[in-house]
């Protein structure tokens, strides 16, 4: 089977299979891995970081592409597809020693609202989309320094009649570019506003346009994705800009509206939740939020109790005591968290396996046999949970079954004894 080879330095990564993190033990960065495993994807993966470390990134999308027609929504395909499209090469950092990503594309749209990288982190490992957000944040701010590049060059050749336009005429100036979708020349109108009037809104509510790359304030509303990682955002916010508040408010009603109808976690419920909160006249939909939490989170605990009680291994133990953690105070997820943990600490599935059997055996019992069965399991098992306790009362439930069958002979040989006698006297 072919060997993952590190994206940062194309050395070879052992014991990678069923991980979803991993430590180059060559460079030592750590690096999120492929979710699909198979001969041909690793094959697939191996050529495509190549030629992204060549800057052949048009032909390592189209290898990663291709692989989406292959496996089932795979993060880390996505993750690379939007290193390809921001042009991420990793090079190594002599006065660190580590390989760190360096952009050879200038793309003005912010990484953290990107399709792509908004697709890898829909995932429900949160230390894949932990590590994702972790090395986006740090190509947003090294793509800054590279359009602010871009902006000041652009500045410096402006016409010598639009050097000398107020603030306002440069906020025009770069609404027009915007709506052309020039990002770079509305860019350099905007950052040349802010420059010269820190305290206008307006520069950085045209800078946060250039981000999203939106030609139009009228499309805030539509987005998908949560503004407030952007500097430009907070900062029109924090100087007042009262249109960008209430295209916020919109926003958010339109996120949490098209969330509460997609939802299929307790996550992006809670999260519909949260946005519709913050929005005027919403109850209706609040109500509706809460109906579906509390429908999905009695589906989650289930699922939970049935894994718990029936795991034969420590992963299935872990799954259930997650889901039980996500549930909170949820019916007694508290208590099933702690008796999950004791099982992983104490590791004794064979016991628990044969613990559960001997339960079983009791409650389902018809013979003599099932609780001589039982009794068996539960003396090997001396001190385990209520075992001593349970012995007690299968002997007990045994002697009754004991007693059962001896009244009901005693009876058939009374009727046995009484029936002939009777027929002799008719």
């Amino acid at each position: 089977m072919p060997i993952y080879k590190c994206r940062m330095c194309e050395n070879e990564i052992e014991d990678s299979e069923g991980q979803s993190l991993c430590v180059c033990r060559f460079c030592g960065t750590s690096q999120t891995l492929p979710a699909s495993i198979s001969d041909k994807i690793i094959s697939v993966f191996n050529r495509a970081n190549h030629l992204r470390q060549q800057c052949e990134f048009n032909k390592a999308t189209s290898l990663y592409e291709e692989l989406l027609k292959h496996t089932d929504n795979d993060p880390e395909i996505y993750w690379q597809l939007t290193l390809c499209r921001y042009g991420i090469k990793y090079i190594n950092e002599s006065q660190i020693n580590i390989m760190v990503p360096d952009c050879r594309r200038a793309r003005y749209r912010s990484i953290l609202c990107d399709p792509f990288f908004l697709m890898a982190m829909n995932t429900e490992d949160s230390s894949r989309s932990s590590a994702y957000r972790k090395e986006a944040e740090y190509i947003d701010v090294m793509q800054k320094k590279l359009l602010g590049h871009v902006a000041q060059q652009y500045t410096d050749n402006m016409k010598p009649e639009e050097a000398e336009l107020s603030p306002d005429e440069l906020i025009v100036q770069g609404r027009l570019c915007l709506s052309n979708k020039k990002w770079a020349a509305a860019d350099a109108y905007f950052s040349r506003a802010s420059n010269i009037s820190p305290q206008s809104s307006e520069a950085y509510f045209g800078k946060l346009l250039v981000e999203c790359e939106l030609d139009s304030p009228d499309k805030i509303p539509d987005i998908d994705y949560d503004l407030s990682f952007s500097s430009n955002y907070r900062t029109a916010l924090r100087l007042g800009n009262k249109e960008l508040e209430e295209l916020t408010r919109k926003s958010m009603l339109n996120r949490g509206t098209r969330l509460l109808k997609s939802a299929k976690s307790l996550a992006e419920l809670s999260m519909a939740r949260e946005l519709l909160s913050q929005c005027q006249d919403t109850d209706s939909l609040l109500n509706e939020c809460t109906v579906k939490m509390d429908e999905l989170k009695e589906e989650y605990y289930q699922k939970a109790c049935r894994l718990a009680e029936e795991s034969t291994s420590l992963e299935e133990t872990k799954t259930a005591m997650n889901i039980f953690i996500e549930l909170e105070n949820y019916k007694d997820s508290p208590v099933r968290v702690q008796e999950c943990g004791e099982l992983m600490l104490t590791n004794n599935y064979d016991s628990e396996n044969a613990y559960r059997k001997a339960v079983s055996l009791i409650a389902s019992a018809e013979f003599h046999s099932d609780y001589d069965t039982a009794c068996d399991i539960l003396k090997s098992l001396e001190e385990y949970k209520n075992s001593p306790a349970l012995l007690k009362k299968c002997i007990r439930k045994r002697r009754f079954l004991s007693l059962s069958v001896l009244v009901k002979l005693a009876f058939i040989a009374s009727v046995c004894y009484a029936v002939p006698i009777i027929i002799e006297k008719i």
